[in-house]
């Protein structure tokens, strides 16, 4: 009995692919990669300091997060994974619903925290909330606005209109 070329190739190559994901090496499903995607006019990067800072019309987008501005400071580690963004000028950051502006924003990509300053407005369509810093957590969807000298202010528009209807004649017998 011959055994063909062919047949002892596949035979290792199977052997091997279950001895490595036994052992851990290979797995039913492949990490997925979260990727940060950058442009900007320039880029200056300093390795040994591990910032890399984008100028000029910058757009980040990570996943549904997308930060628009004019500087955009990007802190990471010795293994290239992004430990902070720090946006300056004219910052825009679009999420889903939420669409915040304002002067400077800082976004930990560990903790996936934004804070917004410098006269910060976050816009749900007409609805509008301000105030001198907003703090965004994008891992359990809870915003704080916190109030300076300015107090947080909140336009806030309703489907339907708020009355206050006058107690009927039922309603009074019921309080008797």
């Amino acid at each position: 009995m011959t055994i063909k070329p062919h047949f002892l190739i596949l035979t290792v190559f199977v052997f091997s692919f279950f001895l490595f994901q036994a052992n851990g090496y290979c797995s039913a499903k492949p990490k997925t990669q979260s990727k940060t995607d950058i442009t900007s006019d320039s880029l200056t990067v300093n390795n040994k300091k591990n910032i890399a800072v984008f100028t000029g019309h910058v757009v980040a987008i990570k996943g549904r997060l997308k930060i628009l501005s004019s500087v955009l400071n990007v802190i990471y580690t010795k293994k290239n994974k992004i430990k902070m963004l720090i946006a300056t000028g004219k910052v825009h950051i679009i999420k889903g619903k939420d669409n915040i502006t304002g002067g400077r924003a800082v976004y930990y990509d560990k903790t996936r925290i934004a804070v917004i300053s410098e006269n910060p407005v976050a816009y749900e369509g007409k609805n509008k909330i301000a105030g001198k810093k907003i703090i965004i957590n994008f891992k359990t969807g809870i915003s704080t606005v916190i109030g300076g000298k300015k107090r947080v202010n909140a336009v806030v528009y309703s489907n339907k209109s708020l009355t206050v209807q006058k107690p009927s004649a039922e309603n009074k017998k019921e309080k008797k």
